[in-house]
């Protein structure tokens, strides 16, 4: 079993880069708890040390500029101009050239603080890589996970599965998408229908779901995303998560399939 980070061994704060794409608000939290840390106790076991970005058009450069820290772009648009965007190769050179300019800042994790990206193994396999997912990833079924995917599908699925809460996840990041091993998982937003409305109703109007599912989505981040991930990483650089050679995830030397609040 090892630690995902030890902060023995490293002698200072867990160095984290926020990944992000768009408004930052997940970025914006990650520094604001960072900041009541210092504030309440004169100490912080992890720091927003870098801001990235794949979006010239992202709050990155401004929230950097704002808090003081360091910040780095990389036109993923741009890269791909001329070339096809499902073409692994390409992503991975994209990746490969992330990890370059990232090397000189003694960055021990990434987090993925609504990135649109894919990450891959350039990346994955030099730094712990922490995800915020809108979904619950401990439900299965057929032995899959059955609330994955981008943007607002996990809260469709959800929703038109019946389900009465929705959870935000967060886990590892592996090559598999929505596949690593869970950390923290969020308490539950119930789930409200409009009025006059059933699932079957939304079954038959998808513009009226997705709408549904993105509001819901963004509710779910005050008590999921904004909650778990700034935890997750505290306790991440408190020592306190392990995984061993299975990647089974123990929190406080005890085996969990991640930690509900």
């Amino acid at each position: 079993m090892k630690l995902l980070f030890d902060p023995e061994i490293n002698g200072k704060p867990m160095r984290v880069a926020c990944f992000m794409s768009g408004t930052g608000t997940n970025t914006r939290k990650l520094i604001e708890y960072q900041k009541n840390l210092e504030n309440a106790y004169q100490n912080h076991p992890f720091e927003v040390a870098l801001i990235f970005t794949d979006n010239p058009n992202s709050n990155a450069r401004a929230i950097a500029e704002e808090v003081g820290i360091q910040y780095v772009e990389s036109d993923f648009e741009k890269f791909f101009e001329d070339k096809d965007k499902n073409d692994w190769e390409p992503r991975k050179m994209f990746d490969r050239m992330t990890y370059w300019l990232l090397k000189k800042y003694d960055i021990q994790t990434i987090a993925l603080c609504g990135y649109a990206r894919i990450v891959t193994e350039p990346l994955l396999g030099n730094y712990l890589t922490i995800n915020v997912h809108p979904g619950d990833l401990s439900v299965a079924e057929h032995g899959k996970r059955k609330y994955v995917g981008l943007h607002h599908m996990p809260a469709k699925k959800a929703i038109l599965n019946g389900e009465q809460f929705l959870h935000s996840t967060t886990h590892i990041v592996t090559e598999d998408l929505d596949a690593g091993p869970i950390l923290i998982i969020s308490k539950g937003l119930k789930i409200e229908l409009p009025d006059g409305i059933t699932i079957d109703g939304l079954r038959n109007n998808n513009e009226l779901l997705d709408d549904v599912a993105k509001e819901h989505q963004s509710r779910l981040k005050e008590i999921g995303d904004w909650q778990i991930l700034p935890l997750t990483l505290h306790w991440v650089a408190e020592g306190r998560f392990a995984a061993d050679e299975n990647n089974n995830i123990y929190l406080d030397d005890n085996r969990i399939g991640g930690y509900r609040l």
